[in-house]
């Protein structure tokens, strides 16, 4: 999967005319991906274009100045000290490595852009979206929803990626649905966590209420799930429901992780998932050892670490940031 930071750092090369071939053929078939991939793309040219056209004529641009209107458009946090260079070359890649800054520093931002409105949450954000219809969505990281001009009074359809938690307000006219690559969920109202990562299994828990299940191009009924069920699907399959044993599936929502004597490697995946983190485990018989903590609200990394390194009399030392050893 391509990052969005090299992404970003193909659309200012393209900016700045300093883009290969190879690049050129990648940057292209990204955004042949998905719509949102597109969108993405016009909008990061389009403000761009804003904050360049009025100084297109310049004889000797100033760099800080225009950087920080650049950075207004883009809700950037603060704005970033740009050294002066007197050669028109040199501007262009400065004003182009200021998109993948921008980018890469904004935690959480919206971007309207031909009639839809996409909201993005970074790697380390997470977003709370209040639709026009009332209902609420709770965006976990690395995730973004997208919805139409006219959603609520002509259709309620939101396009998802990644996770998302969906408190959706009752409305028997006009049913709510979403789609999530290759899945599509349509309530009335009700409450549920749908996982649709790309290239991974698409996942659904319906917390409240009823959903109905399928996918895109599935040529059988949809599956209709009730309160406390679950359902996956896989890729050029059909969905089909299964127990779900995990009491973790919303701790990113809820800040609060349970472990009810399951295995290292549960707990550890568990982990990785909530913090973003990695975990090389050098002993594989430590991974089916199993580990209990309850009522671990707004846990923190090292606290959790410390006392599970305790519990377990195993070592968890940092190799490198954000990649821990586990060992005897």
């Amino acid at each position: 999967m391509i990052n969005n930071d090299h992404i970003d750092a193909l659309i200012a090369r393209e900016i700045a005319g300093d883009i290969s071939t190879k690049e050129q053929a990648e940057l292209q078939a990204w955004l042949q991906e998905d719509v949102a991939n597109r969108e993405y793309y016009t909008a990061m040219k389009q403000t761009w274009d804003l904050t360049a056209d009025a100084f297109d004529d310049a004889p000797e641009p100033d760099l800080e100045s225009n950087w920080q209107r650049f950075s207004h458009q883009m809700d950037a946090p603060a704005p970033l000290k740009v050294v002066r260079s007197s050669k028109q070359n040199n501007w262009w890649k400065l004003a182009a490595a200021a998109i993948i800054i921008v980018a890469a520093a904004s935690l959480v931002f919206t971007m309207v852009n031909q009639g839809s409105t996409t909201v993005i949450t970074a790697e380390a954000g997470k977003k709370e979206v209040t639709l026009p219809d009332g209902s609420k969505v709770f965006l976990n990281r690395n995730s973004q929803i997208s919805y139409k001009k006219g959603f609520a009074a002509n259709h309620r359809l939101v396009e998802l990626e990644g996770e998302a938690f969906f408190d959706v307000k009752p409305d028997a006219s006009n049913p709510f649905i979403v789609t999530a690559g290759a899945s599509q969920t349509q309530v009335l109202g009700t409450s549920f966590v749908i996982k649709a990562y790309e290239n991974k299994t698409i996942q659904l828990n319906v917390v409240t209420g009823k959903v109905a299940f399928s996918g895109k191009q599935s040529t059988q009924e949809a599956l209709v799930l009730t309160a406390g069920h679950t359902a996956i699907l896989q890729s050029n399959k059909e969905p089909k429901q299964i127990q779900n044993s995990d009491p973790n599936f919303m701790a990113w929502k809820e800040n609060r992780l349970v472990f009810d004597n399951v295995p290292l490697f549960q707990t550890l995946s568990t982990l990785e998932e909530y913090f973003d983190v990695k975990f090389i485990v050098t002993d594989s018989s430590l991974l089916n050892i199993k580990y209990s903590l309850t009522g671990n609200d707004n846990p923190s990394l090292p606290r959790v670490l410390e006392v599970l390194s305790e519990t377990m009399h195993i070592t968890i030392k940092e190799e490198s940031k954000g990649v821990y050893k586990v060992s005897r």
